[in-house]
């Protein structure tokens, strides 16, 4: 049973974030995604893998490791810095400092390689949520 918790979480955020953006934002259409269209789908997404991982864990349970608590706290200031960091410095700065963050404690990793990461994800978002998807964000505050 102890397999299946993180699942479960996943589960319950996925189901949580899907319900309250239909819930409290308006979804828009196929063609004119209104500001609930990106939530639900992520929410949808995790809900959909959450439950992929519940059946196949049914079928061949996963060993039950414990958690890394370092892992756990970088994951976490990860996420602390994108939303402490995007209204000071804007998003791109906030997803290179974020994936720094989280990347700090993966030892097999090189420092090099961890600014090569997130300078990449900080051009990925840049290409799909300003360029791509016309999203007004605040690139980099100041420019």
């Amino acid at each position: 049973m102890t397999s299946q918790i993180g699942p479960l979480l996943m589960l319950g955020a996925g189901l949580g974030f899907a319900i309250a953006a239909v819930a409290t934002l308006d979804p828009g259409s196929a063609r004119r995604m209104g500001p609930g269209a990106f939530p639900l789908l992520v929410g949808a997404a995790l809900t959909l893998l959450a439950a992929i991982t519940l059946v196949r864990n049914l079928r061949a349970p996963m060993d039950w490791h414990r958690p890394d608590p370092l892992a756990v706290l970088a994951v976490l200031g990860g996420a602390v810095a994108f939303a402490f960091f995007t209204p000071l410095l804007g998003v791109l700065p906030a997803a290179v400092l974020s994936v720094l963050a989280t990347s700090s404690v993966v030892r097999e990793f090189r420092w090099p390689w961890k600014f090569v990461l997130a300078f990449s994800v900080a051009a990925g978002v840049w290409l799909v949520f300003i360029a791509g998807l016309g999203i007004p964000l605040t690139a980099i505050r100041g420019l």
